[in-house]
């Protein structure tokens, strides 16, 4: 029954875009943590005092301890949250209105996730299980003799581990490969290369 309701939990990880809410706090007149990472769909929100907001403003306006905001966004004092879907890719400044003069400033860093193109070429892919824990299994079919590859890479685009050297193959793939190399539970893609062609499948390592 627990592994039951643990794929069921999987799945509405998978169907709510794989978002991660981070959190943060102001520590008197700084924001904590004051720079964080995020992807696309991960979304943040500001748990601040009554006497903090966090508003964005541009790279200039920060470096100078300004509090001019810009079309972004702009939350209220006591915090709330921001979507990473509703940020763009780069480099996000945030500073609180009333202490920006004394440095109180943030940065956000969005990275973008890995695209999934369709592989061109008439194959038959299959990686399971997923959730996996130990190995995963790729099964891949191609009707001609083709470089084949594959990749293993986190959510941020690392690559992780090379499971299968790029190689000429023909036929039915059928390979186990382990994930000894993988060092935490959470979202990975495996990039399957034929030719020129590339696909990424999304799957859940425990």
């Amino acid at each position: 029954m627990k592994k039951i309701l643990l794929a069921l939990l999987v799945s509405t990880f998978f169907m709510n875009s794989f978002g991660t809410t981070f959190n943060i706090t102001n520590v008197g007149t700084t924001f904590s943590p004051a720079t964080i990472t995020i992807t696309q769909n991960d979304n943040i929100t500001f748990t601040l005092a009554s006497a903090h907001d966090a508003v964005e403003v541009s790279k200039a306006t920060w470096d100078a301890n300004g509090n001019t905001p810009i079309i972004g966004f702009q939350l209220p004092f006591g915090g709330g949250t921001v979507l990473g879907s509703s940020l763009s890719v780069g480099v996000h400044y945030f500073v609180c209105e009333p202490h920006a003069a004394f440095g109180m400033k943030g940065s956000i860093t969005v990275q973008g996730t890995l695209a999934a193109p369709y592989i061109k070429t008439q194959n038959d892919m299959m990686i399971y299980p997923s959730p996996a824990k130990d190995h995963i299994t790729v099964q891949l079919n191609t009707s001609t003799s083709t470089p084949v590859e594959i990749k293993l890479f986190n959510l941020q685009g690392r690559l992780v581990d090379v499971l299968f050297p790029k190689t000429n193959f023909s036929g039915l793939l059928l390979r186990t490969f382990s994930l000894n190399k993988v060092t935490g539970a959470g979202i990975y893609f495996v990039q399957i290369t034929t030719g020129e062609d590339s696909a990424y499948k999304k799957i859940v390592i425990l």
